[in-house]
């Protein structure tokens, strides 16, 4: 008989065992107590399912605290870790535990849960609004190495889908040559020492009607998600500063062993012009490429005006769109209407971990 319960740190060895064994993972114990007990907000709330002594089945939501433009704060669940053993699947493992979770997520106080997930259908039918998704864009240094990147995300690859990674690799290096004035930049300071203190200031500069928010940048979460964050290799931190040293744009980007780079967080002013950001995101991306990097990726959304301006001036910095990505999922808990289409999202919302 299956049971559900909450995780005890004792379980912390075993359910991470299971994610590694369903999954075919590594993720190491550090990662999971980073991910799920370190978290800046509190400890993670997570369900585990149980047959007997073996876990079969996993959820649970990270703490997230979202600020609105008017300062008050939103308590959010980040919905993470969301599994069923392939031999338990078909015996409603997955609405189960969810309907306990959301019971847990309600006693703590959690107004709203959202999350990314390529499942669809699933998380439709426990009543989650499947609202928007994200895409991606990329810029091309190394064409060779990039292509053995690309082409290894997807090991169903037609011979067809990897010509056409191929001719991607080659426009978007391509691409690359045309040059981008930056005489602009001479109006800022440009430091390349780790900012957590004032994000929180310059997101909410970003906000361009009352009813937006995102999430709650405090330093604790900015060391956490980016400078703590066990599966970072070699994190990269731009910020442009005026002459009296206000914070005018935020750019961290991570590097791994193989030199693939994504942006973790891409942050401007609003009284910033898009020539002084895409000069900006020129400056970030000529620099990471003489480093060695091979290539340059970073998430979108279109969903608010904030989140389409920066789009578009990645596209003007001569990265590549790609209109291709996985579902953002959002469920109100309890009498309130926070919309997400109201909520500045970038990849500073995931983990980082991939």
């Amino acid at each position: 008989m299956v049971t559900y319960r909450l995780a005890r740190e004792e379980d912390y060895f075993n359910i991470n065992e299971f994610f590694n064994r369903v999954h075919g993972a590594k993720r190491s114990l550090e990662s999971f107590y980073w991910e799920f007990h370190n978290c800046p907000f509190g400890k993670s709330i997570y369900v585990i399912a149980e047959d007997g002594n073996k876990i079969v089945g996993s959820n649970c939501v990270i703490p997230i605290e979202l600020v609105c433009s008017d300062k008050s704060i939103i308590k959010s669940g980040k919905s993470e870790d969301t599994l069923v053993d392939p031999e338990y699947r078909g015996q409603n493992i997955f609405n189960n535990i969810y309907d306990f979770l959301l019971n847990k997520c309600t006693e703590n106080g959690i107004q709203v849960i959202w999350g990314y997930t390529p499942a669809r259908k699933p998380f439709n039918k426990i009543g989650f609004s499947l609202p928007y998704r994200h895409s991606q864009s990329l810029s091309v240094n190394k064409i060779v190495a990039s292509y053995r990147y690309l082409k290894s995300l997807n090991n169903a690859n037609s011979n067809f889908d990897k010509f056409k990674i191929f001719g991607l690799c080659v426009f978007s290096k391509c691409k690359s040559f045309k040059l981008i004035d930056r005489t602009n930049l001479r109006a800022f300071i440009i430091k390349r020492d780790k900012v957590t203190e004032p994000v929180a200031r310059l997101i909410s500069s970003s906000f361009q009607n009352e009813s937006d928010f995102c999430i709650n940048q405090s330093a604790l979460f900015q060391d956490w998600r980016i400078y703590n964050n066990p599966n970072f290799s070699e994190v990269q931190t731009f910020s442009f500063h005026s002459s009296s040293d206000e914070l005018k744009a935020l750019v961290v980007v991570n590097c791994r062993k193989d030199k693939v780079a994504y942006f973790c967080q891409t942050t401007f002013h609003l009284d910033l012009t898009n020539k002084e950001i895409v000069e900006i995101l020129s400056y970030v991306k000529a620099q990471m490429f003489k480093t060695g990097v091979v290539l340059l990726r970073n998430w979108h959304f279109c969903h608010t005006n904030y989140n389409l301006k920066e789009l578009q001036n990645f596209k003007k910095a001569n990265f590549i769109h790609l209109n291709k990505g996985i579902t953002f999922v959002w469920k109100n808990l309890g009498e309130n209407n926070f919309n997400p289409e109201n909520f500045v999202l970038s990849r500073i919302s995931t983990q980082g971990v991939n």
